[in-house]
C-alpha cells in the first residue's frame, strides 16, 4: 500500500476500522478459523499482555488485524503490543508498518539489531533460517521480560505447521511440531498461534483484498535452492493438484501431536 493510502487510513473513524479489517468474504476462511483456534486452545484471557512479532509480512499484519478484531468485538480485556525486529543493515524503511499500527490504535516497538553481521558475516551459514528464527525469538523474549508481557502471538499458519512437521520428519527424523499454544518454560511465557487453522492461500487473498502495507522481504534464503522449506512447500503444492484436501489430511494427522 502506498504512503498516501496509509495517510487516508488516519481519517477513518474507530467504528469504521472494524469494517475495514473484516472486509467481505473472509468470515469463514480467516476470522471463523482464527476464532475456532483461539477457542479450542484458550489462547486469550482477561488481563493478557500479548506481544506480536511483526515482520511486516502478510502473516504478521493479518494476525494484528485478527487480534484487534477480537479486542473490539469481545468483552475480553487484553493488550496488544506489536514488536518489530529490524536489522540495522537493511535499507527498507519501517514507517509504513509503524503508521499501520498507529491506524489500528497500537504503538509499534522497533528493536534494531545486528543479526545480519552474526548470521551472514565471515562465517556465513549455508542455511541460517533456523538460527535466525531462534535469535529473533530470543530478542522478543527479552523485550517481553522487560515489559512484563505474558504471551507471544506468532503469525504461523496451517501451511507453516504442515511444512515444519514434514521438514522435521524428512530431515531431522523426529515428530516435533509447531503447537497452536505452548508454554516456554525457559522464558515463562505462553506462545500462541491464532492462525493455526488458516491456509496461506487465504491469507494471501485477504492481504491483497484490503491492501495490507506489506514490507518487501530482502531475505535471499526465501527463494534459495538450498531452502528445505521451499522444497517441502513445492512438494505439497504438487500433491494438492491431485488431492485438493491434502493439507487438511496432513494437518489432521498432526493434531494429536499438539497435546502435551
Amino acid at each position: 500500500m502506498e504512503i498516501n493510502k496509509i495517510k487516508d487510513f488516519k481519517k477513518i473513524k474507530n467504528r469504521e476500522i472494524l469494517s475495514y479489517i473484516e472486509s467481505k468474504g473472509f468470515n469463514k476462511t480467516i476470522f471463523g478459523l482464527a476464532g475456532k483456534a483461539m477457542h479450542d486452545y484458550s489462547m486469550i484471557e482477561d488481563g493478557d499482555r500479548i506481544a506480536v512479532g511483526v515482520s511486516g509480512g502478510k502473516d504478521s499484519l493479518a494476525l494484528l488485524n485478527i487480534l484487534v478484531r477480537v479486542q473490539k468485538i469481545t468483552r475480553v480485556n487484553f493488550e496488544i503490543i506489536p514488536i518489530h525486529i529490524h536489522p540495522t543493515q537493511k535499507s527498507i524503511a519501517t514507517n509504513e508498518i509503524e503508521d499501520y499500527c498507529n491506524f489500528l490504535g497500537l504503538e509499534l516497538i522497533i528493536e534494531e539489531t545486528n543479526l545480519e553481521d552474526i548470521l551472514f558475516g565471515e562465517n556465513k551459514m549455508k542455511n541460517p533460517c533456523f538460527m535466525c528464527g531462534r535469535m529473533r525469538r530470543g530478542i522478543l523474549y527479552r523485550i517481553m521480560n522487560e515489559k512484563n508481557i505474558n504471551k507471544l502471538a506468532l503469525g504461523h499458519h496451517k501451511d507453516d505447521i504442515i511444512e515444519t512437521f514434514l521438514m522435521n520428519t524428512f530431515y531431522q527424523g523426529n515428530l516435533n511440531v509447531m503447537k497452536p499454544k505452548y508454554m516456554s518454560k525457559d522464558h515463562g511465557v505462553q506462545v500462541i498461534r491464532p492462525m493455526a487453522y488458516i491456509e496461506e492461500s487465504n491469507i494471501i487473498k485477504y492481504a491483497k483484498e484490503i491492501e495490507l502495507p506489506i514490507l518487501k522481504s530482502e531475505c535471499e534464503y526465501e527463494t534459495s535452492k538450498d531452502s528445505k522449506r521451499l522444497e517441502v512447500k513445492e512438494m505439497i503444492e504438487s500433491l494438492s493438484k491431485k488431492s485438493k484436501n491434502i493439507r487438511s489430511v496432513i494437518f489432521t494427522s498432526i493434531v494429536p501431536l499438539f497435546k502435551d
